[in-house]
């Protein structure tokens, strides 16, 4: 029980000695033969495996399983992440160090993809059949604030893009 670890009790540099990050790609290579469930890998092949019900990336080192965006940050900042690791681009699977950013909680909520069922092709825009208006709204630290009712979908698409530079700075994604 003495070789398995806990999440993040090691340091940057036990890790750089089992892989390579190139952070202009995104790619994890081991560095050194590693014997695996699935096989082994050589010096050079490529680390990871894209989870289909995630997508992220998850590599496997003492005996647990690392999503690859935390230690890609760990590797360029020499730390582990306070919180969470944003994907600037919604990509999961898109390690590159430029599309890697620190958040809380929040604002990594911020910057999620448009539901399924969005009609309105903006998040917080909606029509309201009771009113004939397009609906526009937004969640800010847990409350939602109307921004307002709209008889043109462009008029709500602006108010929402509007509230989001202000509340939502950087992290917002509004499609």
């Amino acid at each position: 029980m003495a070789n398995i670890r806990d999440r993040e009790d090691f340091t940057v540099c036990e890790v750089k000695k089992r892989l390579d990050y190139n952070p202009d790609s995104g790619a994890f290579t081991w560095k050194a033969k590693t014997k695996r469930h699935a096989g082994v890998s050589w010096p050079g092949d490529v680390a990871g495996t894209i989870k289909s019900e995630t997508g992220y990336m998850f590599l496997g080192l003492w005996g647990f399983q690392y999503r690859a965006h935390r230690l890609a940050f760990l590797m360029m900042t020499g730390e582990w992440p306070r919180d969470e690791v944003d994907h600037i681009n919604g990509n999961r699977a898109d390690n590159r160090w430029c599309n890697l950013r620190s958040a809380t909680r929040p604002q990594n909520g911020r910057n999620t993809a448009i539901g399924t069922s969005n009609k309105s092709g903006c998040k917080g825009v909606s029509f309201r059949k009771d009113t004939s208006k397009w609906h526009a709204r937004i969640v800010v630290d847990g409350k939602t604030i109307l921004l307002g009712n709209f008889s043109l979908i462009e008029d709500a698409i602006s108010a929402r893009k509007t509230a989001e530079m202000k509340y939502h700075g950087i992290f917002a994604r509004s499609a």
